[in-house]
């Protein structure tokens, strides 16, 4: 199942993935395109810790991304694990 969020202001949107990681622990939360706008920097480092459990790096089909390394640098400064990189990267 892929759910959409649309949210007006970041922190709506930290609450939201907060409750969806509450009803479904076992679902995979992940972050897209758009997280940099509704979230800024601070955002994709909250919704980590508060259940985002899977982040597409780099840029979108849509939409530019953060830069890669930014995004990795965060994984390592949250000792989150990598599962896949690809070597483009």
């Amino acid at each position: 199942m892929t759910l959409i969020l649309i949210c007006e202001d970041g922190k709506d949107a930290l609450r939201a993935i907060a409750a969806f990681r509450l009803a479904m622990p076992r679902t995979v939360l992940r972050y897209a395109g758009g997280r940099e706008l509704t979230l800024g920097n601070l955002g994709t480092r909250e919704g980590l810790l508060g259940g985002i459990n899977a982040v597409i790096v780099g840029n979108y089909l849509t939409t530019l991304g953060r830069p890669a390394t930014a995004d990795l640098n965060l994984l390592v400064d949250l000792n989150m694990p990598i599962k896949e990189l690809q070597k483009t990267l």
